[in-house]
């Protein structure tokens, strides 16, 4: 019941696979050129003032700060900025997931490699969140804009691929809300371990 559950929810995933393949490279590959500008000193990274910005702490319990982080990251991470920007220009999910990857680029390169090890699980799942975050914003983006693009060989009225993107969306975000579930309680156990 559950594989077929899976199966129909990556029904969606697998007929963009070529999509998909090169949102993964683009992500990874932001973070290493975010990492190599780093390493050549062509950026620098400054600390906040005002010290951290995180505001639920371990004293107030693992659950909480597993359902802070899945939150933030689902909803305001993923859906706002990666997604939902989809709507208005199909290239701005991946402007977003661009810039997020180049960011975790440049902030992780002042890791320590054990730390960086620590905290590579996090990276994987929270960044495959986003790859597929990034996914559904795209599709949503062409559906209305060139639905020949977002649904090739279907004859689809504008309209009937927007709601088909819609649809598709919320199967692909369950797929996203497992990732970033997963790399939220992976988060918790490595900021509870560190």
């Amino acid at each position: 019941m559950i594989l077929d559950f899976l199966r129909f929810l990556f029904s969606v995933v697998w007929s963009r696979g070529w999509v998909l393949m090169i949102l993964n490279w683009l992500f990874f590959g932001f973070i290493v050129v975010g990492s190599l500008l780093r390493e050549a000193g062509v950026i620098q990274v400054y600390t906040l003032p005002f010290g951290d910005v995180f505001p639920v702490e371990m004293k107030s319990g693992p659950l909480l700060m597993i359902g802070f982080i899945f939150l933030f990251n689902l909803v305001l991470s993923g859906f706002l900025l990666i997604t939902l920007t989809g709507l208005g220009f199909f290239g701005l999910p991946l402007f977003f997931l661009c810039f997020r990857a180049f960011l975790w680029g440049v902030l992780l390169t002042g890791l320590p490699t054990p730390l960086f090890f620590a905290v590579f699980p996090t990276l994987i799942l929270e960044g495959e969140g986003y790859v597929f975050a990034a996914l559904a914003g795209l599709n949503l983006g062409l559906s209305w804009l060139k639905p020949k693009w977002a649904y090739r060989g279907e004859e689809m009225s504008r309209s009937e691929a927007v709601k088909q993107a819609f649809r598709d969306c919320i199967r692909i975000y369950v797929l996203v809300a497992l990732f970033l579930l997963a790399a939220a309680v992976v988060e918790t156990i490595t900021i509870v371990f560190i």
